[in-house]
């Protein structure tokens, strides 16, 4: 086999994998497996029986496709380092999707939704104004439940996995080196607050961990390129999974879809992807795409025409040297204090 045949053998790693963004990810990546380019996937889910039917479900679509199960919960240092050993059965690692997340949605929030569809119905359909969510939330590690299942257990893991990424590049220079990807979100400084970094009191846990994690992704690039490893956010638009089934109301999320159909086709919102297929766009992009193409600087973005014809764009990030640096020196302090 001459050099240019060689069969590329490419390891990723996705977090909350067996259903929603980060399905439509492992999907997008093996739709790229070729006669040059094999990937192994490995799902790391909360639930191992919900992982298994993700597997079968992905299997039906890409048989005799390499796809293994990782037990792990962001929200569990006990977890995250039980998946860090289990991964040392690997010898490389390309692609480290950080995608796990979690809204507590407690209940819907009718003073905020006829506010915003009466005062700024574009900018309200892409926040959670519509819902209230629940505070004072503690992990059994004691932090903010939310911080840590979106934010704190996805930086862990990465730094646990800083050899493993390491060896993918000693092992095979003939790929792009080992790619951290985030899924973002959209984000506001006013839901966050220094003192109250892990938002634990607040009353916007979600919106306050994504914009740490924009805030933290130029120093952490630059941390890990040190190890020729690069670190890039992605952001799925308003994607309509199973994220509102909690409220428990009958064909909420139907009218939901209907709404977002509604107002893209009519006002050429381009951020409602809608599906996770199309909200996977970018990071299966981010993913794919040459060095030279990408700046860790920028965000991408899944976007959609009127019809649902998916594309990328990007702009740069929205941060404040300070806030990086000073949330940068609380999760390091947090990963030396759990590194046990």
């Amino acid at each position: 086999m001459t050099e240019n045949s060689k069969v590329l053998e490419r390891v990723a790693l996705i977090t909350g994998g067996n259903s929603g963004v980060g399905l439509s990810i492992a999907s997008h990546l093996l739709s790229r497996t070729n006669s040059q380019q094999i990937f192994t996937i490995i799902l790391a889910c909360r639930n191992q029986k919900k992982g298994e039917q993700a597997r079968l479900q992905l299997l039906s679509k890409y048989p005799n496709s390499d796809i293994r199960i990782l037990e792990m919960d962001t929200s569990s240092v006990k977890s995250v380092l039980q998946a860090v050993e289990t991964l040392d059965s690997i010898d490389r690692l390309d692609l480290l999707f950080c995608n796990a997340g979690a809204m507590p949605i407690g209940s819907l929030c009718i003073s905020g939704i006829i506010r915003g569809i009466f005062t700024h119905p574009v900018e309200f359909f892409e926040s959670s104004e519509a819902l209230y969510q629940k505070r004072g939330l503690l992990s059994n590690d004691g932090l903010g439940l939310t911080f840590q299942t979106n934010v704190f257990g996805h930086y862990l893991l990465i730094h646990k996995l800083i050899p493993l990424l390491t060896r993918t590049i000693l092992s095979d220079s003939s790929v792009n080196n080992p790619r951290v990807i985030w899924t973002g979100s959209s984000a506001s400084q006013l839901d966050f607050s220094r003192a109250d970094y892990q938002h634990i009191h607040g009353i916007k846990p979600y919106e306050s961990s994504k914009y740490i994690i924009d805030q933290i992704a130029v120093p952490l690039d630059r941390k890990l390129s040190h190890y020729n490893i690069r670190c890039y956010i992605t952001e799925p638009g308003n994607v309509c999974t199973g994220f509102l089934s909690g409220l428990e109301i009958p064909l909420f999320q139907y009218l939901v879809v209907v709404v977002f159909y509604f107002f893209r086709i009519i006002a050429g919102i381009s951020r409602f992807t809608i599906t996770s297929d199309c909200a996977a766009e970018a990071s299966s992009f981010v993913a794919f795409a040459k060095e030279d193409e990408l700046d860790p600087r920028f965000k991408y973005y899944s976007n959609v025409t009127r019809f649902g014809s998916p594309y990328v764009s990007c702009s740069p990030l929205i941060t404040s040297v300070d806030t990086g640096a000073f949330l940068s020196s609380k999760l390091d302090a947090l990963v030396e204090k759990f590194d046990c």
